[in-house]
């Protein structure tokens, strides 16, 4: 038996066995086996300086923002490249500085560097067994925010747990999803820009385009924290990403817009292209959509995440979509202010799967890739680091740090519209065990895509 042969038959072997019947998640009429795991990182915990106990082994890592099939090796185990996002952060007080607002984020691990992974499943376990921080001039980058003025700045500022402010950089990047080219490069989006960023094989960013820098001046509308989400590479190698909700175009469609963005990057020629997504209508409203990750499958059709709550329950939803016969898009807002609704065909949706009918209990599905066989999906989950923040104020039980606000020139918390200064500590808090781990979903469907 030659070796291809052999090694067709591992993996033909591995896939039969993640989707034995007796250890499937669910069924649901046939239309998709289930089978999932949680991933091992604990050679990459981080290091976390923190007193909390239930960190004493350092803080969970999240390799779960992106994902995309990188091999079969010749037992039949798979491996996968994924990507982490800015590294662990989490919700601030209302923030006052001169008597101005400034919205910003606890950065527990400010240090942290994005990393792209290396997941490998076999079929009883699944594992990050290699991490390959991003680099500039050979230099780890951070996931800070960026300065004020620059291209990418959301306006945040970077707290430490004794409300200090430990600066920006950059080169800072909040990346979101991953794809590999023909030559083995690394493309990566970023929310904060939005970014695409090429980076070589050992995580050294190569090329590096954003709002003004390559692609359109109007995907610098994006709402905070909610730029490119998800990446993927078609068949002619045009870079596919698309903006995670409906732009806020001069700070006036952010609710109301029906569509969001999707970018195709020639990456030679340079030339862009944008679509209109339709975004689903049952949201309260529209800025309540966002998207997950895409992945494609060919003959400019993608498969797409699309979730948020919808009709007053939480949807995971995978599209499938086409941009064969969408209208191209101009580089102004006239696509969010609804002045193209009767003169431009959207790509065209099509429901796949809605993994909340085949156990999937988690808010967060950020990754997608499809395995060789074209019916199996993979889906990795954000679980955010596995933090969340706890108050500690003696004045008040269950307190929640949205109820507070800390002016920066006195150095005080209040509490609501309590005027009367608290005395509060800050910390980490552990999410539900659900939340907390990085997943790998597998669902085979009973068709090929």
């Amino acid at each position: 038996m030659n070796r291809k042969v052999k090694k067709l038959l591992l993996c033909s072997c591995l896939l039969s066995s993640v989707f034995y019947m007796n250890d499937i998640s669910a069924i649901q009429a046939q239309e998709a086996a289930v089978h999932k795991y949680i991933v091992n990182t604990d050679n990459y915990h981080l290091k976390y300086n923190g007193t909390e106990p239930e960190f004493k082994n350092g803080i969970n890592p999240g390799y779960g923002s992106g994902i995309v099939f990188k091999n079969f090796n010749s037992d039949g185990s798979m491996e996968f490249y994924c990507i982490t996002d800015r590294g662990p952060n989490a919700d601030i007080p209302t923030y006052i500085q001169n008597g101005k607002k400034i919205p910003g984020k606890f950065f527990p691990v400010p240090d942290f560097t994005p990393s792209i992974g290396i997941l490998k499943v076999d079929k009883n376990s699944a594992k990050i067994i290699k991490s390959i921080p991003l680099k500039k001039d050979s230099n780890a980058i951070s996931g800070k925010v960026i300065p004020s003025g620059q291209v990418g700045s959301t306006g945040e500022i970077a707290l430490n747990f004794n409300m200090q402010n430990f600066g920006t950089d950059i080169n800072g990047l909040d990346t979101e999803g991953i794809a590999r080219d023909k030559d083995g490069n690394f493309w990566l989006c970023d929310e904060y820009g939005p970014f695409i960023v090429k980076v070589d094989a050992n995580g050294n960013i190569l090329e590096k385009y954003g709002p003004g820098m390559g692609l359109p001046q109007i995907i610098a509308d994006r709402v905070p924290n909610r730029g490119f989400e998800g990446i993927t590479i078609d068949d002619d190698g045009n870079i596919v990403t698309f903006v995670q909700s409906p732009l806020d175009v001069d700070g006036k469609t952010e609710k109301t817009a029906k569509y969001t963005r999707i970018i195709k990057l020639n990456p030679n020629t340079k030339a862009v292209t944008m679509y209109a997504y339709p975004v689903d209508t049952g949201y309260k409203n529209f800025s309540a959509a966002k998207l997950g990750d895409i992945t494609s499958i060919g003959n400019n059709q993608f498969l797409v995440i699309e979730q948020g709550k919808q009709n007053g329950a939480m949807q995971n939803l995978i599209y499938k979509i086409d941009l064969n016969n969408a209208t191209p898009i101009s580089n102004n807002g006239d696509l969010e202010f609804g002045k193209l609704d009767n003169s431009i065909t959207p790509v065209k949706k099509e429901l796949v799967l809605n993994l909340r009918d085949y156990g999937w209990n988690i808010e967060k599905a950020e990754g997608l890739t499809v395995l060789p066989d074209r019916q199996t999906i993979a889906v990795v989950n954000d679980n955010d680091f596995g933090i969340a923040v706890k108050v500690d104020d003696p004045q008040v039980k269950d307190a929640q740090i949205e109820d507070y606000t800390y002016n920066a020139d006195t150095h005080q918390f209040t509490y609501k519209d309590d005027t009367a200064v608290h005395k509060v500590n800050i910390g980490l808090k552990q999410n539900s065990p659900t939340e907390r781990e990085n997943q790998i979903w597998f669902f085979k469907l009973n068709h090929k895509l």
